[in-house]
């Protein structure tokens, strides 16, 4: 069921022995949102603790300082940037039909919670997370703070993004008030880079590929390649690298292809104006946003490409 602030910051009021479930491969966004909302909880004097499949980069170790562990059996299941149930990764078949509450801003999304709080038009899940906590009364600090100010950064590109509104700009600046070394996170996130990283990044260029008239541009991170560069970059580094393609000049759509498993590769998209790439990841069963989406596909390297150029080269004749 679709509801609003009011009626989350109710559940949040009247409910304990919280589980805030992230989505596997978790950006800054989610892992803001989970650790921030956790904090808030907490300091409400709330039973809560965080939980996503997957490893948390050591770039974005610093959340976890918002929070005390706990240990309790949980009755309020909770996802936070989560547009999808299957996205939770190795926690969907556990969690499945299980969660009253779901936080999100994607465009493109499937309802598998009781309540749905959905706000496209927010550039990351942690602003709606901010909006709960005014909605609630709820006091915050530097380190909570400093999870919201992350997933708003991240999502956004440091504000550079299309996303971002004036409205994010203002929470933002809201939460700068609060004492936390949003400069040192802006370096780390955004400007700090590994002498692995900066192979990797090398590895990627040379191997980039360009199709039709250098409008789209993709790189294909295989296990080979991933192998290569594991133990010199940290999670965080792969993540980052969907952004790359588009910043290449005269690129409307920029895709990363990462092999998951032998046969599943996982396809970040970003997109130029007018492209909705959002639109386009949902025709192989994905979503997200309009200019920055993914999706998942089963085969060999050469049958995904084959799925997605055709497509992709369609979308850049449009415009």
């Amino acid at each position: 069921m679709l509801t609003d602030i009011s009626k989350a910051a109710e559940i949040l009021r009247e409910h304990d022995d919280f589980l805030i479930l992230s989505h596997a491969n978790p950006d800054g966004d989610t892992l803001g949102c989970a650790y921030g909302l956790c904090g808030i909880l907490q300091k409400m004097g709330k039973r809560a603790r965080t939980l996503c499949a997957d490893e948390i980069s050591t770039r974005m170790e610093y959340l976890k300082k918002t929070i005390v562990n706990q240990s309790f059996e949980e009755k309020t299941i909770v996802t936070v940037d989560v547009a999808d149930v299957k996205l939770l990764g190795a926690l969907c078949e556990q969690y499945s039909g299980k969660i009253l509450l779901a936080i999100d801003h994607h465009e493109s999304r499937m309802e598998f919670a009781d309540y749905t709080v959905v706000d496209p038009t927010a550039a990351a899940a942690c602003e709606i997370i901010y909006e709960i906590a005014e909605e609630m009364g709820a006091k915050l600090d530097g380190e909570i703070a400093s999870c919201l100010y992350t997933g708003i950064a991240t999502d956004t590109g440091c504000f550079r993004y299309t996303n971002t509104t004036p409205k994010t700009h203002m929470i933002a600046a809201k939460l700068m008030e609060y004492d936390f070394p949003y400069g040192d996170i802006n370096y780390n996130l955004f400007d700090l880079k590994s002498r692995g990283r900066i192979e990797l990044e090398q590895s990627i260029m040379n191997n980039m590929e360009y199709y039709s008239k250098d409008r789209i541009a993709m790189v294909c991170l295989t296990t080979e390649l991933i192998k290569q560069h594991e133990g010199k970059v940290d999670i965080e580094d792969f993540n980052g690298l969907a952004s790359m393609p588009r910043q290449i000049e005269g690129v409307l759509i920029g895709v990363t292809v990462k092999q998951k498993g032998e046969s599943t590769f996982k396809v970040s998209m970003r997109s130029a104006e007018p492209i909705n790439a959002a639109k386009i990841c949902a025709l192989f069963g994905g979503g997200g946003h309009a200019r920055a989406a993914g999706c998942t596909i089963e085969g060999n390297l050469d049958f995904v490409k084959a799925k997605l150029l055709p497509v992709l080269e369609k979308a850049v004749e449009c415009v």
